[in-house]
């Protein structure tokens, strides 16, 4: 069965949303909620599926916020 366009957009979006969402939770385990809040809007500008599922692997074990905030920027 072949999905529809708009099925296919409202599963990434959905999909790229869940994977913001997990980043900030596996953060806001290891630092301060502020600082992570901070990044959100860089997190969110991301468009990338695939960097925003290794950003997710890389928040699991990242030593500080300024290296993860970091590897945003690249």
């Amino acid at each position: 069965m072949q999905e529809s366009k708009t099925y296919q957009l409202l599963s990434e979006k959905f999909t790229r949303q869940a994977t913001i969402e997990n980043i900030l939770a596996l953060l806001e385990r290891q630092f301060a909620v502020d600082a992570v809040r901070a990044l959100v809007p860089a997190l969110q500008s991301i468009t990338d599926l695939q960097k925003l599922k290794h950003l997710h692997l890389e928040a699991a074990e990242v030593q500080n916020i300024e290296a993860f905030a970091q590897m945003l920027n690249e």
